[in-house]
């Protein structure tokens, strides 16, 4: 073959695929025993001796190339590339980028572009609220089935303990305990009659001795039980109060109040210790306390919504520092919703009116913000 510049290149005999560019347009493809190969534009294409097709395309960026008895290629501009499953290798590209080689075995792996490494908590998160594609920004739904195979009626409060991942389906009145294969191994609520209302499943925590403390929102109260569901205390919470979330920590159940705008401690017995705080906006005071976080080092975060900001204490609950403040910056949050904390101490926030997750890694003055997920 023999490219002359500003002109089309003349043709060969081969057994090859016919590949056309053309500036704008999609790649199109056709097997012949004579194939044509037309550049435009007044690029050249280089070629080489070879039994496999090989290409090399310019037009402001360079394709990279890959060797393949049976390749595979749809390439759109301006959209995400469409393939099937296939072992091959798969030649994906975007005008303005150049084109890459990945091997493709799944049909999820080649919608996110990589291998889902980032551990039991991303594949339990990305499975249950659905993976971001980077390449155009959408969703790729992947909903788990709730109880009975049937979807979940209102899911609120998630914990994980020993690899498995707990649900409060509240309207569906279980927790499903989750297996890393995303069966259910096991459902707790089974109290038919034994209280006022119905078991409303909100929030839970798991305990040292792998007792489940589960926040019963429809009787005010913190159901305690086994794994087979047998009862083995109540805690009774203000009937005037509106619990919103818990956490346990050496001993003690943690829970905000946010209508009493107040955080309660018990004994994990069920006894009441103590409680602080009232509407407002200074160091003990909050305003909407929604959720709470407890890390290794005993540091109960609680997440003061309409004051915009994280307020930290210890197990006495004496106030230490706080982080955050009204506004869109990368220190700053708006209305800061739920709060968890990973085996390293980083704590995610969603803040929520500003669209993103910060997060930020406890320094024991202070939480400093180091990145942000939109």
């Amino acid at each position: 073959m023999t490219a002359r510049e500003g002109s089309d290149m003349e043709t060969a005999t081969s057994t090859q695929p016919e590949m056309t560019v053309r500036e704008g347009s999609d790649m199109e493809t056709a097997t012949s025993t004579q194939p044509e190969m037309t550049v435009r534009e007044g690029s050249e294409m280089e070629t080489a001796t070879s039994t496999q097709p090989e290409m090399t395309v310019r037009e402001g960026h360079e394709m990279q190339t890959a060797t393949s008895t049976q390749p595979e290629m749809t390439v759109r501009e301006g959209s995400e590339m469409e393939t099937a499953t296939t072992t091959q290798p798969e030649m994906t590209g975007m005008e303005g980028h150049g084109i890459k080689t990945e091997v493709v075995t799944t049909a999820t792996e080649h919608q996110t572009g990589k291998r889902d490494s980032s551990g039991i908590f991303g594949k339990f998160f990305k499975r249950l609220t659905g993976r971001k594609d980077k390449t155009d920004g959408r969703w790729s739904r992947r909903t788990l089935k709730g109880h009975q195979g049937q979807m979940f009626k209102e899911v609120r409060g998630l914990a994980f303990h020993n690899d498995k991942l707990l649900v409060c389906d509240r309207d569906n009145n279980i927790v499903h305990i989750l297996n890393q294969d995303y069966t259910c191994e096991k459902e707790l609520g089974s109290f038919s009659g034994q209280f006022a209302k119905p078991f409303k499943p909100w929030s839970i925590a798991v305990s040292q001795d792998n007792l489940y403390f589960i926040l019963d929102d429809s009787n005010v109260q913190i159901v305690v039980c086994d794994q087979n569901n047998k009862v083995i205390r109540i805690i009774t919470l203000p009937t005037d109060s509106n619990p919103w979330c818990i956490a346990l920590v050496k001993g003690f159940v943690i829970v905000t109040d946010v209508k009493g705008h107040r955080v309660l401690k018990y004994s994990q017995t069920g006894q009441y210790i103590s409680e602080f705080g009232r509407r407002g906006n200074r160091e003990t005071q909050f305003d909407w306390p929604g959720f709470v976080a407890v890390n290794s080092r005993d540091v109960i975060m609680v997440s003061d919504r309409n004051n915009h900001c994280i307020k930290c204490f210890d197990t006495d609950l004496n106030y230490l520092y706080q982080y955050g403040h009204h506004g869109t910056g990368d220190s700053q949050l708006y209305y800061p919703w739920s709060i968890a904390v990973d085996g390293a101490d980083h704590v995610y926030v969603c803040d929520r009116n500003n669209n993103r997750i910060s997060i930020g890694v406890d320094m024991g003055l202070g939480l400093v913000i180091f990145s942000i997920v939109k």
